[in-house]
Order: structure tokens, then C-alpha cells, then sequence
């Protein structure tokens, strides 16, 4: 119960995080937007060359809706890591309970098989100690009756022990196919291992890309500022080309993401089968 309540709390400061960074993301692409002076102050600057206004217009348009494609693969992402998180999560508890009961049940029948058979047992074993004395003081008698003694539990015993052998027997078998079970599911999930580590690179990538894009967004509008049409067109579309750059990254970064869930759902059709 303790590790589930330790769990949630991580969870929450995870998801908080991420719907902090979703925030500030849909902030900056809120901010990056023509006001109504700058718009006046483009059409201003372009009044004078439709065919620039024009170009200048669609440019703008293709800034715009390249900022909701981020929004929408950013989203999309957060979702998809989410749900694979949830599922390794998820997978890796039932893992380590591959076949519980009834090992456990294995266990107490082994328990209790053997504490049935204990008092014939120990009967046996402290007959031939007797026996083992007897000898030892040359009694041939005595160690006579014993032996006869002996020879009657003699079925009885072999038929007990090969009962508790045969129980332990089973319980092994059991534990050494969790084993492999285990071992299997864990060298499927291990795939994704090496698909995280490139999720880390492509994101470390993209931060550093969009680590550009608020000064390359302020150069865009100082060009408004000054009126200077041919440079406003200059800078945005050098602006639109780094947020297809990052568009770009994160696509890597959903399709990793997508090859991860691949490799979980293989995992998870794998423990169902089991």
C-alpha cells in the first residue's frame, strides 16, 4: 500500500510540470501574434506593394499554423508519454506477480504436506538413530526388533517423501517458468530502453531550437516597428523555418513515442498470454 501512496504524489508533480510547460508553451505561441497596431503597421509598411502584401499575408498565415501544429503535436506527445509512463508502470507491477497464487498455493501445500508427514518422519529418523546405537552396543536384539520396526514404515515413509518430492517438484517448476515468463517480458520491454534514451536527445534538440525562437520573434517585430516590409517578410520567414525545424524534432519525438507504446502493447499482449 505504501509504494501506490508514494506513487500518486510523483505522479501528480509529473503531470503538474508538464501542464506548466503546456502553459507556458501556449503562452509564448499566444504572444506571438500580430496585435492590431502591428497589423495596421504592416499594412502600412506594404501599402505600397500588393504583391509583397500578398506573399507577406500567406507567410503569415503559414506562422500561424505552424504554432497550432506544434500546439496539437505537443499535446499529443504529453498524451502518449503519459499513457506509455501509465502502462510501463502498469506492466512492471504484473510482472512481479506472474503466477502469485499459485505458487503460493504450491507453497502452502508443500507447507503442509510436510508438516502432515513430520511425525513419521522424525519417527523414522529417530528409529534408525536407535537402530545406529543398538549396533554400536553390539545389541542384536534390539537392533533386530528395530530393523523389524523399521522395515514396516519403510513404504510408508518412501511413499512420503515422494509426495513431498513430487509437491516441491512442482513448486520449482513453477517458480523457474515465472522465471522465464519474467525474463521474456522484461527483454521485450527492454526495447524500449534505447528508443528513451533518443527521446531524451531529439527533446534536448528541440529546446535547443526553440531556444531561438523568441529572439528571432522580437527581430520580427522590431521589422514592424520600423515599417521596413521586405525585412518583416525576411525574418518571418526565417521564423517559420526554425518552428519547422522544431516541428520536425517532435514529430521524431511522437514517433519514438509511438514506437515505445508498439513495444508495450507487445509486452502487454505477451503477459496476457501467459
Amino acid at each position: 500500500m505504501k509504494p501506490i501512496k508514494r506513487f500518486f504524489p510523483a505522479l501528480f508533480c509529473i503531470v503538474f510540470a508538464m501542464s506548466l510547460a503546456f502553459s507556458a508553451s501556449a503562452e509564448a505561441a499566444a504572444s506571438m501574434q500580430w496585435s492590431a497596431s502591428q497589423q495596421a503597421a504592416v499594412d502600412r509598411a506594404t501599402a505600397a506593394d500588393a504583391a509583397l502584401r500578398s506573399k507577406l499575408g500567406t507567410m503569415y498565415s503559414t506562422f500561424t499554423g505552424v504554432q497550432s501544429q506544434l500546439q496539437q503535436i505537443d499535446q499529443n506527445i504529453s498524451t502518449l508519454h503519459y499513457k506509455n509512463e501509465e502502462t510501463q508502470s502498469a506492466l512492471t507491477k504484473q510482472i512481479k506477480v506472474i503466477d502469485a497464487d499459485n505458487i503460493a498455493k504450491l507453497e502452502q501445500s508443500v507447507k503442509q504436506l510436510k508438516d502432515k508427514y513430520k511425525p513419521l518422519l522424525s519417527m523414522y529418523t529417530a528409529l534408525n538413530q536407535q537402530i545406529a546405537t543398538a549396533n554400536k552396543l553390539k545389541n542384536k536384539q534390539l537392533s533386530s526388533a528395530l530393523k523389524a520396526q523399521a522395515e514396516t514404515m519403510k513404504i510408508a515413509v518412501q511413499i512420503a517423501k515422494t509426495d513431498i518430492k513430487n509437491k516441491e517438484q512442482a513448486l520449482a517448476s513453477a517458480k523457474a517458468k515465472k522465471t522465464a515468463s519474467q525474463k521474456k517480458i522484461r527483454g521485450i520491454l527492454a526495447g524500449a530502453d534505447p528508443l528513451r534514451i533518443k527521446i531524451k536527445s531529439e527533446k534536448s534538440t528541440a529546446t535547443i531550437l526553440n531556444k531561438n525562437v523568441s529572439p528571432m520573434w522580437k527581430g520580427v517585430s522590431q521589422a514592424v516597428k520600423v515599417g521596413d516590409a521586405k525585412k518583416i517578410y525576411t525574418d518571418l520567414n526565417n521564423l517559420v523555418n526554425q518552428l519547422r525545424q522544431i516541428q520536425a524534432q517532435k514529430q521524431k519525438i511522437l514517433s519514438l513515442e509511438n514506437q515505445v507504446s508498439s513495444i508495450l502493447q507487445n509486452a502487454k499482449s505477451q503477459l496476457a498470454s501467459i
